[in-house]
């Protein structure tokens, strides 16, 4: 009689067990549901879900448990990897463009350099004089007789000058 109550009092245990279990299991599925409803995760995970990749993604996690020595572990690490760099490069360039459209196109600086030249009234008015005279010379230019050297060993010397030295 001793064996049937134990009997009895196991198979009490083990209903309990089953209904705490069925009560967990009800419990995980409304906070399931109600992380997939409120989450980003949750949200991506049901899009999956609807789209009917889910068998997809389950195939390949299954694919896992064969472990490191498969080719789809392989494949899917080295695919990993890849995206792992894609969306680093990606991160990268999004903060520069956020970064640029903050200061602009371009960081110009402008420096100005000013020179201090001390410059007298004689010099001033030597300049005035030297343009007035490039001026006046140019439109008289026409006017004056030119010298045309006829010694070519010295092109500054007229004949009567030349004259006068040899007497």
């Amino acid at each position: 009689m001793a064996d049937k109550d134990a009997d009895f009092l196991n198979y009490v245990d083990s209903v309990k067990r089953k209904e705490t279990l069925k009560e967990n299991e009800a419990l995980a599925a409304q906070l399931r549901q109600e992380w997939r409803e409120t989450t980003w995760a949750g949200g991506l995970i049901l899009l999956v879900e609807k789209a009917g990749l889910a068998n997809f993604f389950l195939s390949i996690g299954e694919s896992f448990e064969g472990g490191q020595d498969t080719t789809s572990f392989y494949l899917s690490s080295l695919i990993y990897r890849i995206g792992t760099i894609v969306a680093s490069i990606l991160f990268v360039y999004a903060m520069g463009r956020i970064f640029n459209a903050l200061v602009g196109e371009e960081i110009v600086i402008n420096q100005e350099i000013v020179i201090v030249e001390e410059v007298t009234r004689a010099q001033v008015e030597e300049e005035e004089r030297l343009a007035r005279e490039k001026l006046n010379g140019d439109e008289n230019k026409g006017d004056k007789d030119e010298v045309v050297p006829t010694n070519k060993s010295d092109g500054t010397k007229n004949e009567e000058e030349r004259e006068a030295e040899l007497d």
